[in-house]
């Protein structure tokens, strides 16, 4: 499902994933708004659910999200993203009680 999310007072277009154990944002959107990044000590190997992906995460950024009555501060990953400025993924909707309904496309909010 998808929805648009503040990051930073700005919005982005997100995909809240229930197969993602992270949040991500798109380095094009990164710099768009001008969020400030930072090296992680240690790359990363993205991990995905196809064969031959190499795609390494170098960098983060903290950054407040908000979106429906959430506002909080996180950890996002900067990642080569296609069609989205945002991946919400499993950690952030656990953290918020969220849960996606496919029924009724709907992204619920402690409900």
């Amino acid at each position: 499902l998808t929805a648009y999310v503040k990051i930073n007072g700005k919005e982005a277009f997100a995909l809240f994933d229930s197969g993602c154990t992270t949040e991500a944002c798109s380095p094009e959107f990164v710099k768009a708004i001008g969020l400030k990044v930072f090296p992680i000590k240690s790359e990363v190997t993205l991990q995905l659910g196809t064969a031959g992906s190499r795609s390494k995460i170098n960098h983060g950024l903290i950054a407040v999200l908000e979106y429906d009555d959430i506002k909080s501060e996180e950890y996002l990953d900067i990642v080569n993203l296609d069609q989205f400025d945002l991946i919400i993924g499993t950690k952030f909707m656990r953290k918020h009680k969220m849960s996606l309904d496919f029924q009724f496309d709907t992204i619920r909010v402690a409900g």
